[in-house]
Protein backbone atom coordinates (compact mmCIF):
# COMPACT_ATOMS: atom_id res chain seq x y z
CA UNK A 1 0.00 0.00 0.00
CA UNK A 2 1.33 3.10 -1.20
CA UNK A 3 0.92 6.10 1.35
CA UNK A 4 -0.02 9.84 0.10
CA UNK A 5 3.48 11.09 0.60
CA UNK A 6 5.16 8.13 -1.82
CA UNK A 7 2.91 8.58 -4.27
CA UNK A 8 3.02 12.75 -4.50
CA UNK A 9 6.71 12.09 -4.42
CA UNK A 10 7.16 9.95 -7.60
CA UNK A 11 4.22 12.16 -9.73
CA UNK A 12 6.52 15.09 -8.97
CA UNK A 13 9.70 13.16 -10.44
CA UNK A 14 7.66 12.80 -13.70
CA UNK A 15 8.79 15.73 -16.07
CA UNK A 16 5.97 16.42 -18.25
CA UNK A 17 7.06 18.05 -21.50
CA UNK A 18 6.27 21.45 -22.84
CA UNK A 19 5.06 22.47 -26.37
CA UNK A 20 6.22 25.34 -28.45
CA UNK A 21 5.32 26.38 -31.65
CA UNK A 22 7.52 28.34 -34.03
CA UNK A 23 6.10 29.85 -37.37
CA UNK A 24 8.84 30.24 -39.61
CA UNK A 25 8.75 31.94 -42.75
CA UNK A 26 9.59 29.66 -45.86
CA UNK A 27 13.10 31.80 -46.37
CA UNK A 28 14.39 30.79 -43.27
CA UNK A 29 14.65 27.00 -44.00
CA UNK A 30 17.97 26.49 -42.73
CA UNK A 31 16.95 27.73 -39.40
CA UNK A 32 13.98 24.75 -39.50
CA UNK A 33 16.77 22.27 -40.24
CA UNK A 34 18.91 23.45 -37.05
CA UNK A 35 15.61 23.01 -34.82
CA UNK A 36 15.22 19.32 -35.78
CA UNK A 37 18.55 18.29 -35.58
CA UNK A 38 18.75 19.93 -31.81
CA UNK A 39 14.91 18.84 -31.32
CA UNK A 40 14.49 15.54 -32.81
CA UNK A 41 11.12 15.01 -31.28
CA UNK A 42 9.75 17.98 -33.24
CA UNK A 43 7.59 18.46 -36.63
CA UNK A 44 7.47 20.26 -39.40
CA UNK A 45 4.27 21.99 -41.71
CA UNK A 46 4.08 23.11 -44.48
CA UNK A 47 1.59 26.39 -44.34
CA UNK A 48 0.25 28.92 -46.62
CA UNK A 49 -1.37 32.01 -44.77
CA UNK A 50 -1.57 35.54 -43.58
CA UNK A 51 2.38 36.20 -42.20
CA UNK A 52 3.16 40.05 -41.28
CA UNK A 53 0.20 41.01 -43.21
CA UNK A 54 0.99 39.29 -46.46
CA UNK A 55 -0.56 35.70 -47.54
CA UNK A 56 2.77 33.39 -48.35
CA UNK A 57 4.26 29.79 -47.24
CA UNK A 58 6.03 29.66 -43.97
CA UNK A 59 6.93 26.66 -41.58
CA UNK A 60 4.62 25.46 -38.40
CA UNK A 61 7.35 23.59 -36.03
CA UNK A 62 6.14 22.27 -32.94
CA UNK A 63 8.74 21.04 -30.56
CA UNK A 64 8.34 19.00 -27.51
CA UNK A 65 11.13 18.82 -25.06
CA UNK A 66 11.71 18.99 -21.47
CA UNK A 67 12.65 22.62 -21.89
CA UNK A 68 14.14 25.19 -24.54
CA UNK A 69 17.52 26.96 -23.93
CA UNK A 70 16.52 30.07 -24.02
CA UNK A 71 19.71 31.61 -25.80
CA UNK A 72 19.62 29.33 -28.41
CA UNK A 73 15.69 30.05 -29.19
CA UNK A 74 16.75 34.00 -29.20
CA UNK A 75 19.40 32.73 -31.37
CA UNK A 76 17.42 30.80 -34.01
CA UNK A 77 14.64 33.47 -34.01
CA UNK A 78 17.39 36.75 -34.55
CA UNK A 79 18.17 34.69 -37.63
CA UNK A 80 14.70 33.53 -38.79
CA UNK A 81 14.21 36.98 -38.86
CA UNK A 82 17.56 38.04 -40.52
CA UNK A 83 16.93 35.36 -43.26
CA UNK A 84 13.39 36.51 -43.89
CA UNK A 85 13.54 40.07 -43.77
CA UNK A 86 11.03 40.10 -41.31
CA UNK A 87 10.34 42.49 -37.63
CA UNK A 88 9.10 39.59 -35.53
CA UNK A 89 9.05 35.91 -35.53
CA UNK A 90 5.85 34.33 -33.93
CA UNK A 91 6.13 31.81 -30.99
CA UNK A 92 3.84 29.76 -28.96
CA UNK A 93 4.80 27.88 -25.78
CA UNK A 94 2.88 27.14 -22.52
CA UNK A 95 -0.02 28.56 -24.36
CA UNK A 96 1.00 31.64 -24.37
CA UNK A 97 1.77 33.89 -27.61
CA UNK A 98 4.82 35.95 -28.11
CA UNK A 99 6.17 37.92 -30.60
CA UNK A 100 9.87 38.00 -31.03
Amino acid sequence: MLDDDSSLSSSAAIPFPTLTILYLPSEANTVVEEVGQKYPNSTVEECIGFFHGVQKHYKKVTIWSQGIDSLWLNAVVARAKELAGVEFVTLVSGGIMYLL
